[in-house]
């Protein structure tokens, strides 16, 4: 379709030269397209032009056509370059994506573990109104964030973001500071037997993730991905200390 409207194009605008302009075209038709050299000599066909001018013109079209062909073959019989194997793109394994994935699933699947292990107290608390009290904030807000915060974090919402590092965060230290209260009476011999050390233990591993989930969560890419500044993130820090300070002084 393009070929027939240059062909529609050349011949429109070819018409209207003069034979000289026309002749010089096929003369110097290493500087013209092919296709214009053609329509040139076409137009130059239909005009009455004397024998000797006539006779130069297909000399000089025949030269051209000569060293068409020939090009031709060149092409034909040369080898054609090889073209590079493009390398395949390797996907980094943690990418700020696949984290963001792994991440929310993990902190569902072990909030949901916890539900499934019999940790319903907060629940039943939640459909229970006589419940509602100032201190039920303390307890409710940080066991719905959790979740919440998960499923935004995973839809990479800056708000899902904000809430899951506030619970994770918030979690470690509280579990740090229920793990301090429970060495401390662990080191005392009058009371050692009331903790036991697949307790501590146990307290141990609960710290650990939060805190690994509150190091991920705050890595650079990650905060990128969720478009977070690091003054967003320091605010979520201190909203969590803040937090547990109040639920640890009961002041409210």
């Amino acid at each position: 379709m393009d070929q027939l409207v240059n062909v529609n194009s050349f011949e429109y605008k070819y018409e209207r030269l003069e034979n000289s302009e026309l002749i010089a075209i096929i003369r110097n038709s290493r500087n013209f397209q092919p296709l214009a050299v053609e329509t040139a000599y076409i137009e130059l066909q239909r005009r009455a032009l004397p024998p000797e001018q006539l006779k130069e013109i297909n000399d000089e079209f025949n030269f051209y056509l000569k060293r068409k062909v020939t090009k031709q073959t060149q092409e034909l019989n040369s080898p054609k370059p090889q073209q590079a194997k493009k390398a395949p793109v390797n996907q980094q394994f943690f990418s700020a994506k696949r984290v963001i994935g792994i991440v929310s699933l993990t902190v569902l699947a072990v909030y949901f573990i916890t539900l499934a292990e019999g940790d319903t107290a907060v629940l039943r608390m939640i459909t229970e109104s006589s419940s509602y009290r100032p201190s039920f904030l303390f307890v409710v807000i940080p066991y719905l964030m959790l979740p919440l915060g998960a499923i935004g974090f995973g839809l990479r919402k800056q708000l899902g973001w904000i809430m899951l590092s506030w619970a994770v965060m918030y979690n470690a230290l509280k579990q740090a500071y229920f793990l301090k209260k429970d060495l401390d009476i662990k080191l005392n011999d009058r009371y050692a037997d009331i903790i036991s050390t697949d307790e501590v233990i146990r307290n141990l591993i609960v710290i650990s993730f939060f805190v690994l989930i509150s190091v991920i969560v705050c890595l650079p890419g990650i905060r990128a991905k969720m478009k977070t500044s690091i003054l967003t993130m320091v605010l979520t820090m201190v909203a969590a200390v803040g937090f547990l300070a109040l639920q640890v002084m009961k002041v409210i």
